[in-house]
């Protein structure tokens, strides 16, 4: 299992986050059980129930719960190890399985070219 879920920037609260960093660790969390989809879809906009899923699964796993997620961080390290997503290493989009590989998109317009 990889052990980097590839962050561009930290998921902070008080900091602007890149909003696939948002939509692809809110969908992993979800995955495991610690983010509610909120009954109207996942945005990838962060909100409190993130940042109190992001704390709650730094306090079950034996992390500092500072309720922020780093690029290379323990928290990022974490995820990983538990997250079956992971993000294409073309256009960085996050899909599931695919770490270190090429999303089933960018592998059709490869294959088209």
């Amino acid at each position: 299992m990889p052990d980097l879920y590839q962050l561009k920037s930290s998921i902070d609260e008080s900091a602007r986050a890149d909003e696939d960093d948002v939509l692809a660790v809110k969908t992993a969390l979800n995955g495991i059980g610690y983010y509610d989809d909120p009954g109207w879809g996942i945005s990838s906009y962060p909100d409190r129930n993130l940042f109190d899923a992001i704390q709650k699964f730094q306090t079950d796993f034996g992390l500092a719960p500072d309720r922020v997620m780093k690029p290379g961080g323990p928290t990022e390290r974490e995820l990983a190890a538990r997250s079956p997503i992971y993000r294409c290493i073309i256009c960085g989009a996050p899909h599931g399985g695919v770490y270190g590989q090429i999303c089933p998109d960018c592998h059709d317009k490869e294959a088209k070219s």
